[in-house]
């Protein structure tokens, strides 16, 4: 049983290991090429520390994380971040109260994966659905963007009107990076800002297009008229392959939830059989190995079956 477990964690550690490569070599190929476009000015002549300095002095973990806080933020508000946090000291509690049969170690260990879990399924579920209000959205900006650049108003007044008349989370911040701006930072920086609370490869793009335009010009509208475009295509693109994969994903689900209604039933049934599952060491190597297959089975499937951004 141990050997089968340790085979299954091996398999999923190089699935993983697989899809992050690949991810790194995209990330890295598009860096790559945005430095070769972006590379104009390699030296600054002003001396002057920018308001986001310190970043360039802090450690690269104290950078992620206030990064992956600027997302949390973004993603749940100010309010929503401290009951987010409550929730999951919440359910720290609930997994040691209920597993009481377990040993202490296991029980530890419960306590910190379970409210882990938790928080990325609901990082991962508001993330879905903020991008696909983003999807939605977006293009209207980018339209209200190019008419505005169009008629002659420059670039910072063309975000003032976007967070104006905006709604929803792109409102607030194209709203953040129009206070920025009126503070003195930076377009620039006030993009790059932005770019860590909204890190979609369609904002990125808008962002570069706005800091190459401010350092060389070009034809603006010309380019998120383009852009908007290219993301309603893409937008059409995705519904036909989430319908295409319609089905191979719902039998999964389907297929994933058999074994956790077989031990509900077996619960009511049988308590008798129910207790060799929590109370021997058997039965704990038997739910070890159903959580794990369950979870790996999934993922396997959601790689081979996501829609990338």
């Amino acid at each position: 049983m141990f050997a089968l477990f340790a085979s299954l964690l091996v398999i999923s550690l190089m699935v993983s290991a697989i899809s992050c490569w690949h991810y790194y070599r995209q990330y890295r190929h598009v860096r790559q090429r945005l430095l070769t476009v972006t590379k104009i000015q390699t030296q600054e002549k002003s001396t002057a520390k920018s308001l986001f300095g310190w970043e360039k002095e802090a450690s690269p973990w104290l950078r992620w994380l206030k990064r992956l806080e600027s997302r949390i933020d973004n993603l749940f508000g100010i309010k929503g971040k401290y009951y987010l946090y409550l929730g999951l000291f919440i359910t720290g509690g609930i997994s040691w109260g209920m597993s009481g049969f377990l040993p202490t170690h296991v029980r530890l260990a419960l306590v910190l994966i379970v409210p882990t879990l938790g928080f990325l399924g609901f990082f991962w579920f508001m993330r879905s659905a903020q991008l696909k209000q983003f999807d939605q959205a977006f293009p209207q900006v980018l339209g209200q963007i190019s008419r505005a650049v169009a008629a002659g108003i420059s670039v910072p007044q063309a975000i003032a009107q976007v967070s104006e008349y905006q709604q929803g989370f792109l409102g607030r911040e194209f709203e953040l990076i129009r206070d920025r701006l009126a503070i003195g930072i930076g377009l620039k920086q006030a993009l790059e800002q932005a770019c860590y609370r909204l890190p979609y490869a369609s904002f990125h793009f808008f962002t570069v297009a706005l800091i190459l335009n401010q350092e060389n010009g070009g034809q603006l509208r010309e380019v998120l008229h383009s852009l908007g475009r290219t993301l309603h295509d893409n937008s059409a693109i995705k519904m036909k392959i989430k319908s295409l994969t319609a089905e191979p994903r719902m039998t999964a689900l389907i297929l994933a939830c058999l074994p956790l209604i077989l031990i509900g039933i077996m619960f009511f049934k049988n308590p008798s059989s129910f207790e060799v599952l929590t109370d021997t060491a058997a039965g704990h190597n038997v739910l070890l190995y159903v959580v794990s297959s369950i979870v790996l089975g999934l993922g396997i499937i959601n790689v081979l079956t996501k829609v990338r951004p």
